[in-house]
């Protein structure tokens, strides 16, 4: 067998597409695909294609659970099936022709049933609550961090529970925080603990998570102020200065780059960087963030391609330029190209129809750009963000919703 592109598969119009996503920093990656590569046959009506998650993030929203290494399989109506994780040949082998089968009409495939609802929509202080109590739900409280294991930090989730202001928001934070600290940190944070109890981490430090960990960092010690905090985002900070020429990789592992230079990444590179400057007005901070700031441009999600862009990327790329008073090019491009009547589409339109897909609007992107917006004084488009989600949230995942409940309580006057 050997692999296809998405569009040349698109081209061909197969009915049925074997799909594999891979990161450049994934534990697991390498050996899938060779695994993959062990069926040999050149199927009909099939094809195999490999897909890079980081690059292609509106195909990996789409197609595939956002762990990996991954499989899907697709047929021309919907995702039918997949893996995760590091799966061998023969299970591999035994879920395509079943499969198959299926697609062939040698089965049935069963839709679950569905109990019709409609969503209300509720007040932003009962979503703020309904928000904070799904963020809870997912904390270990005998370990801190959420989730069991694999277990996160999540650190957009921290900054949003410390806007709650209450004693036991503020204790989950400073739980979470100090474990993370004091096992996952190592000059910077690895990306996750495999383990419930934290000891046993990931090898993988992703650039963009330290960033955001930076952020949260400097919220936790503007409400505490425990320097212990503010002295981590610094070293955090330095630590990710030294990744940058003249952008940022996706990851480090084991000391060495992986991945192209991202617009989403290196916009929180910037923003990160740029909050460490305001805080300790020291220079080296901000020679970094204007030096991004010039050089981070309105063209392609991976830095220096001629490819397409996505929402997630001006969002970020925004709230980054928004934040030192620049950004009105980034808000009219998003304006003409992602605009859909209330929120914003994560992907353009030219872009969704060359690729045969459907436009999302996403809340954390959504969520993020209005953020920015708050920042400019665009606070009537700020509101209509919010809005337009009130009766939608609950659809998305916790990490996602935090987002939201973050720019909620920042349209509200809460923190």
């Amino acid at each position: 067998m050997g692999f296809v592109e998405w569009v040349d598969s698109l081209k061909r119009k197969t009915p049925f597409k074997v799909v594999y996503f891979w990161t450049e920093w994934c534990e697991g990656c390498e050996e899938e695909k060779k695994e993959l590569e062990k069926i040999e046959k050149n199927w009909d009506n099939l094809d195999f294609i490999e897909i890079n998650a980081d690059e292609r993030p509106d195909l990996a929203i789409r197609y595939s659970p956002q762990i990996y290494p991954s499989i899907s399989f697709i047929s021309d109506r919907a995702v039918i099936g997949g893996t995760y994780g590091y799966v061998e040949f023969a299970k591999i082998n035994e879920l395509l022709l079943i499969t198959l089968d299926l697609v062939q009409g040698g089965g049935k495939i069963i839709t679950p049933i569905t109990v019709p609802h409609s969503a209300q929509k509720v007040s932003w202080r009962q979503a703020v609550n309904e928000i904070r109590r799904k963020c809870l739900a997912f904390f270990d409280i005998n370990f801190g961090g959420f989730e069991k294991s694999p277990k996160y930090y999540l650190p957009n989730v921290l900054r949003f529970l410390l806007k709650m202001g209450d004693p036991y928001s503020l204790e989950v934070v400073k739980y979470t925080l100090d474990a993370a600290i004091y096992y996952l940190w190592d000059d910077g944070f690895y990306a996750y603990s495999k383990s419930e109890d934290w000891k046993d981490h990931s090898n993988v430090k992703l650039i963009d998570v330290n960033a955001d960990m930076i952020l949260t960092l400097i919220e936790a010690y503007k409400v505490t102020k425990d320097e212990y905090y503010l002295d981590y985002a610094i070293e955090t900070g330095n630590w990710i200065l030294q990744f940058g020429d003249p952008f940022f990789p996706i990851a480090i592992v084991d000391g060495r780059k992986m991945g192209k230079p991202l617009l989403d990444v290196n916009s929180k590179v910037g923003e990160a960087i740029y909050n460490l400057y305001l805080l300790l007005e020291d220079k080296t901070f901000l020679q970094v963030a204007e030096k991004l700031a010039r050089n981070l441009t309105v063209k392609s999600h991976v830095i220096g391609e001629n490819g397409p862009i996505f929402l997630q990327d001006l969002s970020y790329l925004l709230r980054f330029l928004g934040n030192m008073g620049r950004g009105n090019h980034v808000l009219d491009y998003i304006m003409e190209n992602f605009y859909g009547g209330d929120a914003f589409f994560d992907t353009t339109k030219d872009h969704a129809m060359s690729q045969m897909i459907g436009r999302f609007k996403l809340i954390d992107s959504n969520s993020v750009l209005a953020q920015a917006l708050l920042s400019m004084g665009k606070i009537d488009l700020a509101q209509r963000i919010s809005e337009y989600f009130l009766d939608k949230f609950q659809e998305f995942a916790y990490f996602s919703q935090a987002d939201y409940g973050s720019l909620l309580a920042s349209l509200n006057g809460i923190a």
